[in-house]
């Protein structure tokens, strides 16, 4: 089965993305063909500095990689390369209602996180992320939650460019392959979060003293008690959900394991599992970033045979609304 998913190259990665996220979808690559796309121009909407776009392109590059993604069966391609992405977004533009896009919880969230960025580019995310889903024609796309929201709308623009034009687009079901979202570690009312404040989260390459540092100011909540209870204790559950997601250890064999632990003693046993998963993570990204003509070479072919797919579907789609194909 094709699949289609791709990540914005906007700045450093958190253990969040990579439990959450960035491991889930390395699993699917074992069963199906995958298109991962560096979305790039989606990475505009909310950066204010976009001078590292380039940079960091090739650091996540290499961090996917590293973390087990296949060149052989993965096409990696950057968003911008490929002007039938913008293309088709216009084409999708005239038949997508304003309210479909107003009405989005995602949209909603992202300007409370980006209050500045009030912007048509960031309100016609979805319209773009449609076309570059649906030039692939993938059977699904694999999401979070939090996204699913923009797969329904991907699904009824090609539901309206159909019924107008005539059939070019399939329906791709939403999968949701994202683990349990990690919290802040200063805030557990918050989802774990580069925006916010260095010591909320543990970035992929903190070195051990700084992951330690941070473990040790996570806050924890009233009582002495290591239990999984999201709702009663948020904080010390959001610590153990990254020792499940390090470890592979079920919750209750946690709760057994540090019952007579105080939360110090927890705290630096968490540390521990973080820079032994963490630390030989970073080896392989180095080793991967080192080799920068071979990341080029790997994203110029994956250009390539995304260019061809893509374009194919856009003149199709061009023929159905009556515009000349040049």
């Amino acid at each position: 089965m094709k699949l289609f998913t791709g990540m914005r190259p906007t700045g450093a990665l958190h253990i969040g993305h990579y439990f959450s996220v960035i491991k889930p979808r390395a699993e699917l690559q074992k069963k199906h063909k995958l298109f991962f796309m560096i979305a790039d121009l989606h990475a505009l909407t909310t950066l204010t500095d976009t001078a590292a776009i380039e940079r960091d392109t090739f650091r996540m590059l290499a961090m996917l990689l590293a973390s087990g993604f296949d060149p052989q069966k993965v096409i990696f391609f950057r968003q911008s390369t490929n002007p039938a992405h913008s293309e088709l977004a216009l084409l999708f533009s005239m038949v997508t209602p304003l309210s479909l896009l107003e009405l989005n919880p995602v949209y909603k969230e992202m300007l409370e996180d980006h209050p500045s960025k009030r912007t048509l580019g960031l309100l016609s995310y979805p319209v773009l992320q449609a076309a570059d889903i649906l030039l692939y024609k993938p059977a699904g796309v694999p999401v979070g939650k939090d996204q699913a929201p923009h797969v329904e709308i991907m699904r009824e623009i090609a539901r309206r460019f159909n019924h107008q034009f005539g059939r070019v687009f399939p329906e791709p079901r939403t999968i949701l392959a994202e683990g349990d979202r990690l919290l802040s570690l200063q805030d557990s009312s918050k989802k774990m979060s580069k925006s916010h404040a260095a010591l909320s989260y543990i970035g992929l390459l903190d070195p051990p003293e700084i992951i330690r540092r941070k473990i040790k100011s996570a806050v924890t909540d009233s009582g002495r008690e290591i239990l999984y209870r999201p709702v009663e204790k948020p904080a010390i559950s959001n610590l153990l959900l990254m020792y499940h997601l390090a470890s592979g250890l079920s919750f209750s064999a946690l709760e057994k394991k540090f019952q007579a632990s105080s939360y110090a003693e927890f705290k630096s046993a968490l540390a521990d599992v973080l820079v032994d998963i963490l630390t030989p993570l970073q080896k392989e990204y180095k080793k991967f970033l080192e080799q920068k003509e071979a990341l080029v070479s790997l994203l110029q072919k994956g250009e390539e045979e995304a260019r061809a797919i893509a374009n194919a579907t856009l003149t199709e789609a061009k023929k159905k609304v009556g515009l000349p194909i040049i």
